[in-house]
């Protein structure tokens, strides 16, 4: 049955949560001077908490069940990539991340514009000196943020990439570089395919910020800068971008919520893929079962309601692929789940229509 499919196998996490400890609709965002523009209203008509109210109204989510976020100016010396590695990975509880930990459902990091500075591609030995700011050792300061995050399933994490940078403070390396490294984040470390990573963490979401006010060429579009010289986003930016921080951070954590009850079990199932995603009229769902089992692959959206059956009876150990149609389908977060028996596990999928 199924056609085989190669994939580089990665290992699931084992995570349960007991009734009452998954409700993620409430947290803190950490920021600098970019963040606070987008918190706005920064001379615009909207704002963040506005925004939060309208998605409140919009799903009718009052009291417990409203969503809710305050923001922090974190300033701990500068805010550069260097600097949230070391926060992430201080187990002291109060200069660290565990200060944040547990008041906070939901914890939202960034970086400020001179972190798009960046120099060249880097090496290995860049590591040596952590402040570089090349992709390698960007690459590297996220692959161990990631791991702390991972390491806290009771917290739900959005990490933004880059805050660009307007024409007249950058150069065509520069924003090549964050260009890459951005698009690195997005579509190859969260979609599961960063091989020293393997799979992304259920519990954290990157918000690609970068792509969103930036042209071609890696520059932020002059559109939204404060003025030349100045990256600061301004009234345009934050009427951009709040509604989809908003949006974004929310569904993404509440799609979360729904799954924290279930437990998630290494034995049976080595990996679940979906390639590409976001999906876009058609999309590749690849697994791997260990033994031979009944198996059932089922589509739902975020409010946990199945919405379609890909697969449901019997499979010989072995990998597996099946093509999935978005035809139908309305634009936004589902879950792709596989179970068997007491395993399970699940995939975060986007639907994005032309």
């Amino acid at each position: 049955m199924g056609q085989k499919f190669i994939i580089t196998a990665v290992f699931l996490i084992n995570i349960s949560f007991c009734q009452g400890q998954n409700h993620f609709r409430s947290g803190i965002f950490l920021h600098h001077s970019t963040g606070g523009c987008i918190w706005g209203p920064n001379g615009s008509n909207t704002s963040v908490p506005l925004e939060i109210d309208e998605y409140n109204a919009l799903h009718g989510y009052t009291g417990t069940d409203a969503v809710t976020m305050n923001e922090e100016w974190w300033a701990p010396g500068d805010n550069e990539w260097v600097t949230q590695h070391a926060f992430f990975e201080d187990p002291n509880p109060v200069t660290g991340i565990g200060y944040y930990l547990p008041g906070n459902k939901i914890i939202v990091i960034k970086t400020c514009f001179p972190a798009s500075a960046m120099s060249e591609a880097g090496q290995p030995t860049d590591t040596l000196s952590p402040e570089m700011k090349t992709v390698y050792n960007y690459k590297w300061h996220w692959r161990h943020i990631i791991e702390v995050m991972r390491q806290h399933p009771e917290n739900f994490f959005v990490i933004w990439t880059n805050a660009p940078l307007e024409p007249n403070s950058t150069n065509p390396s520069e924003a090549f570089l964050s260009h890459w490294f951005c698009t690195w984040a997005k579509d190859t470390l969260a979609q599961g395919l960063d091989l020293q990573t393997g799979v992304f963490p259920s519990n954290v979401y990157v918000f690609d910020f970068f792509h969103k006010l930036t042209g071609p060429n890696g520059m932020m579009l002059a559109y939204y800068a404060a003025g030349p010289g100045d990256s600061h986003p301004n009234a345009a930016a934050t009427a951009l971008v709040a509604p989809q921080f908003v949006s974004e951070i929310f569904n993404n954590s509440i799609a979360y919520e729904n799954i924290t009850g279930l437990p998630v079990l290494i034995h049976n199932f080595n990996y679940l893929t979906a390639s590409p995603n976001p999906c876009s009229k058609e999309t590749w769902v690849a697994f791997e079962i260990l033994n031979d089992e009944d198996v059932e692959l089922t589509l739902v959206n975020i409010m946990g309601k199945k919405v379609l059956t890909l697969l449901d009876g019997y499979c010989k150990k072995g990998r597996y692929v099946y093509a999935l149609s978005s035809s139908g389908l309305a634009d936004g977060i589902y879950l792709l789940a596989i179970h068997s028996g007491t395993d399970r596990n699940t995939l975060r999928l986007i639907v994005q229509n032309p």
